[in-house]
C-alpha cells in the first residue's frame, strides 16, 4: 500500500487558517471549484513537474489566471477525482 496523501475539507465561506503548517517534501494546494467544497491537499513536491499536475496546474491558471489564494496553489478540479490522479501518478 502505498503513502496517503493528506487533505482536509476547508469552507471557504468562511475566514479559516489555511496556512497553519508546513510539511517538509510537500507543496499545500487548494483542489476544488468557488460553488463546491474545496480541500487542501499536500502534494508531494517529487510529483510538483508529473504531467497530468502541470495540465492542471495549467488549465487553472488560463482559466482563473495567476492568483493565488492565501499563498496556496490552486486547481480547479474537483478534490475525489484528483485524490485518484495523485494516487495513480505517486510512486508506490
Amino acid at each position: 500500500m502505498g503513502k496517503k496523501l493528506g487533505y482536509m475539507r476547508l469552507n471557504i465561506g468562511k475566514r479559516s487558517k489555511i496556512c497553519g503548517e508546513i510539511r517538509k517534501g510537500y507543496v499545500p494546494i487548494l483542489v476544488g471549484r468557488e460553488d463546491d467544497v474545496v480541500e487542501k491537499m499536500w502534494l508531494p513536491t517529487n510529483l510538483i513537474s508529473h504531467p497530468s499536475i502541470v495540465a492542471l496546474l495549467d488549465n487553472s491558471a488560463h482559466e482563473f489566471g495567476y492568483t493565488h489564494h492565501q499563498g496556496l496553489l490552486k486547481i480547479t478540479h474537483h478534490p475525489h477525482p484528483f485524490k485518484t490522479i495523485l494516487n495513480t501518478i505517486s510512486p508506490q
